[in-house]
């Protein structure tokens, strides 16, 4: 079951309720952290011990902004799940990619985006890492510790979530992941895909590290899975039938 955390900043958040815990993905600022907490308590009735993963679909600011915070009210036992490549972010071995279309995609989608500021601290990660500009993509100081966090890759089920399968989706970033389940037919898929139009249908994110490897990436998922709804990082969920990816808008 998924629960979409009401909009508490610039990406959408989601709680991934498995048969032994939580998952949350992408709390992407002080906000959402909190919106994902009230989430929790109020409506599913659970504490913040429950939650196993605070998890990130790609390391921007704008998707792990608030993970050291909402971290920091779990459990001890609470892990990070990222993407393989960020641990070499994280360590200083690799540098955040270099992103294309800033003037030309970026800007719709902010503006879209940024109705989901209801307060200030919507706005507000715990830190700077995670931003693409040249200047600053070597900013990888995290709110959270480094030995809390795991790696796991494409084809991975993360304990607890049986049939939550970790798929590998570059593009967007080159760490870029989703998360597939196969029983409900549910994608919950970072940046690979938009939603900021009802018209019933998904565009890929023009906003991105590689053309070609975005467009690869839808290429391969049409033909390996048909989900039926989709939960994206910007924009509204949506629901269709299963050749739902057969409508994404290309470039």
């Amino acid at each position: 079951m998924v629960y979409t955390v009401p909009p508490c900043g610039f990406a959408r958040c989601y709680v991934i309720a498995g048969p032994h815990g939580l998952m949350v993905v992408d709390p992407g600022s002080r906000g959402a952290a909190r919106a994902a907490a009230r989430l929790i308590r109020r409506e599913l009735g659970m504490t913040l011990t429950a939650v196993r993963y605070v998890a990130a679909t790609h390391f921007h600011i704008d998707h792990i902004g608030g993970m050291g915070p909402l971290l920091a009210a779990c459990g001890p036992e609470t892990r990070l799940l990222f993407p393989p490549p960020v641990h070499d972010y994280l360590t200083g071995r690799r540098r955040l990619n270099r992103m294309a279309g800033w003037l030309s995609a970026l800007p719709p989608v902010t503006l879209a985006a940024a109705r989901g500021l209801r307060r200030l601290e919507d706005a507000l990660p715990a830190t700077l890492a995670g931003i693409p500009l040249p200047f600053l993509h070597r900013w990888t100081e995290s709110s959270f510790p480094v030995e809390r966090c795991d790696f796991p890759g494409a084809g991975a089920i993360p304990p607890g979530f049986a049939g939550w399968e970790i798929l590998a989706t570059p593009g967007h970033t080159e760490d870029s992941i989703s998360f597939y389940s196969r029983e409900t037919a549910a994608l919950i898929c970072g940046d690979l895909i938009l939603h900021m139009k009802q018209d019933g249908r998904g565009s890929l994110n023009a906003f991105c590290w590689n053309r070609d490897v975005i467009l690869d990436t839808l290429a391969r998922l049409r033909r390996a899975i048909a989900p039926r709804i989709v939960y994206p990082g910007h924009g509204e969920p949506w629901a269709g039938g299963e050749g739902m990816l057969d409508n994404i808008k290309a470039f």
